[in-house]
């Protein structure tokens, strides 16, 4: 990110997320998600940018530039993964409804039941 941009989690940065700006992003459960995409993503060439973290029914989604086939493998590979973390304590989990999807632990859950992911 420039440092003219003020930076809001979640939004798109086309000049690109930093690590510390990603991991602001979701909950800290995802931080191994997170710090395995930026360690992956220094090894291409040309670089590729991370503009965008968030989550999304339930799920972690990191967006890139330019696309690149395989990283973007690694990224839908990285989402499902995150289906199985929560994302509050990094602890296993499940997708759980409750007027908003979160997959969270059975700590953190405040009893929403589990669901299928989609």
């Amino acid at each position: 990110m420039r440092k003219a941009e003020v930076f809001i989690p979640g939004c798109v940065f086309y000049s690109g997320y930093t690590r510390e700006g990603a991991l602001a992003s979701v909950g800290k459960g995802w931080a191994d998600l997170i710090n395995a995409v930026f360690s992956k993503v220094q090894s291409y060439s040309p670089g590729i940018r991370i503009i965008q973290v968030k989550e999304k029914w339930g799920g972690l989604r990191i967006y890139c530039d330019p696309y690149v086939e395989d990283f973007e493998k690694m990224l839908r590979e990285v989402e499902k993964k995150s289906f199985t973390i929560c994302e509050e304590c990094g602890n296993p989990a499940n997708l759980r409804d409750g007027g908003w999807y979160k997959t969270l632990c059975d700590e953190h859950a405040n009893g929403r039941e589990p669901i299928e992911p989609f």
